[in-house]
């Protein structure tokens, strides 16, 4: 089942395309023994890899494009690490985007931008596909400040650098303003570095509701509360820390619906008064 949220003429679904079971030191500073409900019975916490799409009145467009087909066994030296008796068979599998686009009601040549909120392959595995633009009707939108490190700094054999170097080819991509901008009427990208150097959180107002798409910004519940917890791949934990709280704060007091890229609990939250989550869609 898709989750779907009404924010002023947009209607918004969670799109999956696949999932991650992550282990707890891929959360440095969170002390899983306070959390245990994070955690499943292998010990990891699964997360849902996917993408936002948003349909209203400035088109059909998506926030990130999953991870595409993929399949990444779970590194048996991840296990020793985290002490898992049983891991699962997994990190990360994903694939299933076209399907999700189609129990929707919309076909890939209907979509036509890409905000992606920074260029991990979990965010732009779409993007492309057999050597041609998965989405052949989209521009492709994207953080330059990512490119030198994550695409060009990549190693040889990680797959983003033929991924995106061929979008590049294709014509598709367009970078994001460095500052923050209006990318159509009510949609506005504005740069939150700190997960990556080009992280994007992507905003929309209509109809006095608003939603901010957080990307990576957030990747679990309990960094409302806790400013300590971290993720691995944060290239300035500092950065990102205050880029979150500078959003829940605004969240809070301006009652707006944010959306993570990965949570599902809630996968739309708001912030109560005393700042805890509550889900959008019991609204």
């Amino acid at each position: 089942m898709t989750d779907t949220i009404t924010i002023g003429e947009y209607t918004v679904s969670a799109l999956v395309d696949g999932e991650s079971h992550l282990p707890p030191s891929a959360y440095p500073g969170a002390e899983f023994s306070r959390y245990p409900q994070l955690l499943d019975a292998s010990g990891t916490h699964r997360i849902r890899i996917g993408a936002h799409l948003v349909q209203g009145p400035t088109g059909t467009f998506l926030i990130d494009a999953g991870a595409g087909v993929m399949s990444m066994p779970f590194p048996p030296e991840l296990a020793t690490l985290n002490g898992l008796d049983a891991p699962p068979t997994h990190l990360a599998a994903a694939g299933s985007l076209p399907d999700s686009l189609a129990a929707v009601g919309v076909a890939p040549d209907e979509i036509t931008k890409v905000f992606v909120t920074h260029l991990h392959l979990d965010h732009v595995g779409w993007v492309m596909h057999d050597g041609a633009p998965f989405l052949p009707n989209a521009e492709i939108h994207y953080g330059a400040e990512d490119w030198p490190t994550l695409v060009d700094g990549a190693p040889e054999n990680d797959p983003i650098r033929p991924l995106m170097r061929a979008a590049a080819a294709a014509g598709i991509l367009r970078p994001f303003s460095p500052a923050s901008e209006e990318l159509l009427p009510g949609v506005t990208a504005t740069h939150t570095p700190g997960h990556t150097p080009g992280h994007r959180t992507i905003e929309i107002e209509s109809q006095g509701q608003r939603i901010v798409f957080a990307g990576d910004l957030i990747e679990l519940p309990v960094q409302l509360a806790d400013r300590d917890v971290h993720f691995m791949t944060d290239v300035d934990r500092t950065g990102a820390s205050a880029a979150r709280a500078a959003l829940f704060a605004r969240a809070k007091a301006e009652d707006i619906v944010i959306a993570p890229a990965h949570l599902t609990a809630p996968t739309f939250g708001r912030i109560t008064a005393d700042d805890t989550w509550v889900d959008a869609l019991s609204r």
